[in-house]
């Protein structure tokens, strides 16, 4: 697993930096780290696990890979604001929250090979907000959570939607207005989980995780309040068992 710390103690002895830890063998290695002030955004790995995509600068304006055995680093884009990048199972694209200067907030695709950014979504009305896409497992299609269906609603507003690559085919996925964060599939593409917040939560703030069949016509609870404040979901694969001989 990848993660990124931009977090300062009061000492000044916590630095940012961007880790990896071995789920098998318990090893934590630390790939980059910065002095106080630099950005890392939430890591994406590459399908074939060599590298890890993440959004960095001042401006959170460059989307960088890492070479998880080497710690090398090169630019993917660059120039705009970006957030929540996901690297699509094939390996040929990875989609963005990005903010262009001329045309504003919208979700797009970059092309790896090409080096290309094609407009993916755009919002249907001023103030929509979306956010947190994610491959469809045949990297087909996307799924984010947007409000664009329930804007009058003042809180758990949201609806999982998803779009063809293309920018075609728009798709309301759930029925229910509801809290959703962070959609992210099984690596088998029979579910999809995402933060969110039971209707007899007391406390909206995100806390528990909802999962769906990938075909989102049912949904389930995990039990429990564990992920309070929680923003960003992952789902690993299952670490092998030997099997005595």
């Amino acid at each position: 697993m990848a993660w990124v710390n931009t977090a300062r103690s009061g000492d000044g002895t916590l630095e940012p930096f961007v880790a990896v830890y071995d789920r098998t063998t318990g090893e934590k290695r630390t790939l980059l780290a910065d002095p106080f002030g630099v950005r890392y955004g939430a890591p994406t790995w590459s399908p074939d696990g060599s590298e890890i995509a993440l959004v960095t600068g001042e401006n959170n304006d460059r989307l960088i890979a890492v070479d998880v055995a080497t710690g090398g680093t090169r630019v993917l884009v660059q120039g705009h604001s970006m957030a929540d990048p996901d690297w699509s199972r094939d390996g040929s694209m990875i989609v963005l929250r990005w903010h262009s200067r001329s045309e504003g907030p919208q979700l797009r695709v970059l092309e790896l090979a090409t080096g290309t950014a094609r407009r993916l979504y755009t919002p249907g009305a001023p103030g929509e907000l979306f956010g947190s896409p994610v491959f469809a497992p045949d990297s087909g299609r996307v799924v984010f959570r947007t409000d664009r269906w329930y804007p009058d609603l003042e809180s758990s507003n949201h609806s999982l939607a998803s779009v063809r690559i293309g920018g075609t085919g728009l798709k309301k996925l759930t029925d229910e207005p509801r809290f959703y964060l962070s959609p992210v599939f099984s690596p088998d593409g029979r579910y999809c989980a995402a933060l969110s917040i039971p209707p007899e939560n007391e406390y909206p703030d995100g806390g528990n995780i909802i999962v769906s069949t990938s075909g989102f016509g049912e949904q389930w609870w995990i039990p429990g309040d564990e992920y309070d404040d929680s923003t960003r979901l992952d789902w690993a694969a299952a670490i092998p068992t030997e099997v005595p001989a």
